[in-house]
């Protein structure tokens, strides 16, 4: 029946698309009954189904109307469009369309082959064609039609960049589709290619006129893009794939790409070509790759190096820099992805990353201080560069090098692009070269620290030098002066390269040396009072990235450190007490690492925490700090230490914690603190031993927390709260890793006792009596029924289902032998549970007009002080309404004893329960019924605005 009303309703919806002068309320409904349409037409098999035969016809008397009469606007349009694409993605369907000739009279109909038309419609124009070309039927027909030719013109006439993309999609779809065509393919690529074999090559010789060399060369451009994204679609889809090799041979791409590429001035038009001819390459060296085979063909492979050696020189004979980089990013990437195609070896030893990365990396050594001390590691490192790189490169690396140092061209944004494009393949890279990339970042934010020795900074700060040997010298170490003042912008994208480095690879002191100083480079640049907030928290985070893999020496031996001079304690301290909260809350993240790790793997920090007094001070700062986030990440760092010993002892145990917590989520408003202290209380609950008073007081506020706080994250935690709760009571009877020994020590008879059935089913009921007075199985029972926050019953539902299975496993569903049977009176015994009725409703008061006259009257002659008095008792009896409603809350979750929590959660599937909820949310906003209904709606309601709630 729900079908058919569902049908029914779709009916009238497509008559109203054909209705004259029909005006789409919004666009995002047909998009979402377009999305219901194709999800129903890919789920159903049955050809016979009634929308689909119900649609089928509607397109049918739609083009039979708009063929006779007024075109339908836009909006209706593209949805036509699409939904025949939709529906003739089934060969059947086409094939039927196909001899009715619909594919034809829809092209007449909407005028689609015209230039003009607008790019909504070239788009759903596009996306029909993708969809029948899944078949072969319907591509016999695109190339039979021509249509093609079409999406190849939208293609290179750039109107939006989403009909580009989808031209492009369709053109590379198609061609891999009918790559055994080969007399399409040449149709095709000839076309797509016309605007290059027509071009005639001029050297550009004017940087000033860029703008008109584009304009003129425009059409050149776009197809340029085109034919690399159909080298990309195709190059590393399978080593059999000739669709590179037809372009090449057929136009002989490579020739006019180099010499577009060696007559261009423009940087701009240079990433049109610069991508394509490295993958002209990789399709080549593709060539050389034969099935079996785990050595590529030494001829291609030398080819390949040997031009990508050329690119570089063109490149850095225009004093691209950063365009030479780039071809070492984009070879890199393009290796990888022919390895991924099949794996093989090259026939020298010397890896191809380790020669793409040392050009990568060489902007970033004209940042090196000459003369810096610990002079002995770089040479290190660069004799390791040296000894893992071909003669070739070396010459490369030394030619970027002389160009950066001798031409007119800014350092910093070199360095920058440099350490971006890494990053932007980090990814990729194997270990052993992401360590390359660590070391060259390490030694530049060494040259970031102030010069130790003075006689070597008097050097840098020599203002008697010639004006020649000054200006050689700040080319050598742009970095000399106050680098952290002068070049911050380089110095924030380095500390996050770093971060993301270690973050990534979680390097360790034997992949490197240079690991065993991060800690202390950014501890220099912490204490440097020129540091700007955003880069102190980009240093706080590596130091806490440093800190977590053990890099600083004394944590890389586990041995406490006997000498202060690199601690980064006082460091903190400063840093703790900043103005701006972004770093103070960065600073409480380092010392939350720092008290996690001396839990178990060095303890020395718990005596570095309480030497410095910064457990009495982020307890203040729990309490009163302005900022949300730094209060919460200060309960966070308090959570962590209450599960330790020596900090509890010494400092925790004396803040009468408990109270101040409690009293901190009664009061505060914002949600993330009041999360953090549901959690703190939960810590305290877990680690420590408190007297019956204070855990009531902590049930207590778990069971407002649950059940009334407002933020669905609170009451997830609040729940973690009475899982462990539920967990401490089964302990307490006797229960040992999750389950109940045979034999235990009974505290209540001081002697060991024999755990059998009905004993551990009295225990059982024991515990349960005991939750129940503590408001846990109300809890449960209240949050697994929250109608407001679905997170919220899921997590319920996770602990009723662990404590269900728990008492399943020990037959607490099944009555006890009736000699085991505790009297009648006895304390395990439930009593009855009754249900409160609910309060009779209030009688609706009906005015008269002329009774709502005479209120308006009152209103208007009561002086404003009456009037604000009367509306101050108004709120005050709101908020006494509120308070009573939340007492009655706490009354019934109260009320729940074990015998009413058993029937529920025994005689309920709390999976069914949980998917049912999960299943009406998905589907009540936007479903196929309720999208329909919105349409039918707004349609109705001429006139009234309506409100778009997708």
């Amino acid at each position: 029946m729900a079908t058919v009303a569902v049908n029914d309703k779709l009916s009238e919806v497509l008559k109203i698309f054909i209705s004259p002068d029909y005006n789409v309320a919004s666009k995002t409904y047909l998009d979402l009954l377009l999305s219901h349409i194709t999800t129903q037409m890919v789920s159903c098999d049955d050809q016979n189904n009634e929308s689909h035969d119900l649609l089928k016809n509607w397109v049918l008397e739609a083009l039979e109307l708009w063929n006779n009469g007024k075109k339908p606007n836009q909006a209706v349009i593209v949805f036509t469009i699409k939904l025949i694409g939709i529906i003739g993605r089934k060969i059947n369907d086409f094939n039927e369309w196909e001899r009715e000739g619909v594919f034809d009279k829809l092209l007449n109909i909407f005028n689609l082959r015209n230039d003009d038309i607008p790019a909504s419609v070239k788009m759903a124009y596009t996306s029909m064609l993708l969809e029948i070309i899944t078949h072969e039927n319907g591509r016999k027909w695109v190339i039979n039609s021509g249509v093609w030719k079409d999406i190849v013109k939208f293609s290179q006439l750039n109107q939006t960049m989403y009909v580009t993309r989808e031209s492009h999609k369709f053109i590379c779809d198609l061609l891999i589709k009918e790559t055994l065509n080969t007399k399409f393919c040449h149709e095709i690529i000839s076309l797509i290619c016309e605007p290059i074999i027509n071009h005639t090559s001029e050297v550009q010789i004017h940087k000033a006129l860029e703008d008109l060399y584009l304009d003129q060369t425009k059409v050149l451009c776009t197809t340029l893009d085109l034919i690399t994204n159909i080298f990309e679609n195709t190059v590393f889809l399978s080593l059999d794939n000739t669709i590179p090799d037809l372009i090449e041979n057929l136009i002989n791409l490579e020739d006019r790409v180099k010499a577009l590429f060696e007559a261009c001035i423009s940087t701009r038009f240079l990433q049109f070509v610069h991508k394509l001819w490295i993958l002209i390459l990789f399709s080549k060296l593709k060539l050389g790759l034969k099935e079996n085979s785990e050595t590529v063909d030494a001829e291609y492979f030398e080819k390949l190096i040997n031009t990508l050696a050329f690119i570089h020189s063109i490149l850095l004979s225009k004093k691209y820099v950063i365009e030479s980089t780039k071809t070492s990013k984009l070879a890199l990437i393009y290796w990888k992805k022919l390895q991924g195609l099949q794996p093989f070896k090259k026939s020298t030893p010397l890896k191809f990353e380790h020669q793409g990365i040392a050009l990568m990396i060489i902007p970033m050594f004209v940042g090196f201080r000459q003369n810096s001390s610990h002079h002995e590691f770089k040479d290190m490192f660069v004799d390791k560069i040296f000894s893992l790189t071909t003669q070739s490169v070396q010459r490369l690396v030394y030619h970027t090098r002389d160009v950066i140092l001798k031409s007119d061209i800014p350092i910093e944004p070199i360095v920058k692009h440099s350490i971006d494009m890494i990053l932007d393949i980090v990814d990729i890279l194997d270990r052993d070269v992401a360590v390359i990339t660590f070391q060259s970042m390490c030694h530049l934010l060494k040259n970031y620290t102030p010069i130790e020795n003075p006689e070597e900074a008097s050097k840098f700060n020599n203002h008697e030098t010639n004006d020649h040997h000054q200006r050689k010298l700040w080319r050598k170490s742009f970095l000399a002066g106050d680098p952290i003042v002068e070049h911050p912008t380089l110095l924030s994208t380095l500390l996050h390269g770093l971060a993301v480095m270690t973050e990534k690879f979680q390097f360790k002191w034997p992949d490197c040396v240079e690991t065993i100083c991060v800690l202390s480079l950014a501890k220099e640049i912490l204490d440097h009072s020129g540091t700007l907030p955003h880069i102190c928290v980009k240093a706080l985070r590596l130091s806490k990235l440093a800190i977590e893999n053990f890099m600083p020496p004394n944590l890389a031996l586990l041995v406490a450190s006997e000498s202060h001079s690199d601690s980064i304690e006082s460091t903190l301290f400063k840093r703790l007490h900043d103005p701006n909260w972004e770093v103070r809350d960065s600073v409480l993240e380092v010392l939350n690492t720092m008290a996690t790790i001396s839990e178990a793997k060095y303890p020395s920090f718990q005596d570095l925490l309480l030497t410095n007094n910064f457990i009495p001070i982020i307890n203040d700062i729990a309490m009163t700090d302005g900022e949300t986030y730094v209060r919460a990440s200060a309960l966070i760092f308090i959570a962590t230490t209450v599960r330790i010993n020596k900090l509890w002892d010494q400092e925790l145990s004396k803040l009468n914690l408990p109270q101040k917590i409690i009293k901190l989520f009664n009061e505060e408003s914002e949600a993330i603190v009041r999360r953090e202290t549901v959690n703190l209380i939960k810590e305290l609950y877990v680690h420590r031993k408190w007297p019956k008073s204070i855990i009531d007081t902590m049930c207590n506020a778990m069971t407002q927390a649950a059940i009334m706080d407002l933020h669905w994250e609170v009451k997830v935690y609040a729940l973690e709260f009475w899982r462990y709760l539920i967990q401490s009571h089964f302990t307490d009877q006797g229960m040992l890793d999750g389950e109940f020994p045979s034999m235990t020590f009974s505290k209540e008879h001081r002697k060991i006792v024999t755990l059998n059935e009905s004993e551990i089913k009295r225990r059982l009921n024991k515990a349960l009596d005991e939750m129940a007075k503590q408001n846990c199985l109300g809890v449960l029972l209240a949050t697994l029924d929250d109608e407001s926050d679905f997170e919220v019953s899921k997590s319920a539902a996770n602990i009723i289902n662990n404590l269900k299975k728990f008492l399943l496993k020990y037959k607490l569903d099944e009555p006890m032998p009736e000699q085991n049977i505790a009297p009648k009176d006895s304390a395990i015994i439930d009593t009855s549970y009754v249900k409160l009725e609910p309060e009779p409703s209030k009688p609706e008061v009906n005015l008269s007009m002329n009774e709502k006259s005479g209120i308006i009257d009152d209103i208007v002659d009561t002086d404003d002080t009456n009037l604000l008095a009367s509306i101050y008792q108004n709120t005050m009896k709101v908020n006494d309404d509120n308070t009573n409603k939340k007492s009655e809350s706490l009354i019934r979750v109260s009320n729940i004893k074990r015998q009413e929590f058993l029937n529920r959660i025994l005689n309920t599937d709390i999976d069914k329960y949980i998917e049912e909820r999960r299943r009406w949310l998905s589907n009540y906003t936007i479903s196929f019924d309720s999208v329909l209904d919105d349409i039918l709606t707004t349609h109705n309601q001429t006139g009234i605005n309506s409100m778009d709630c997708y």
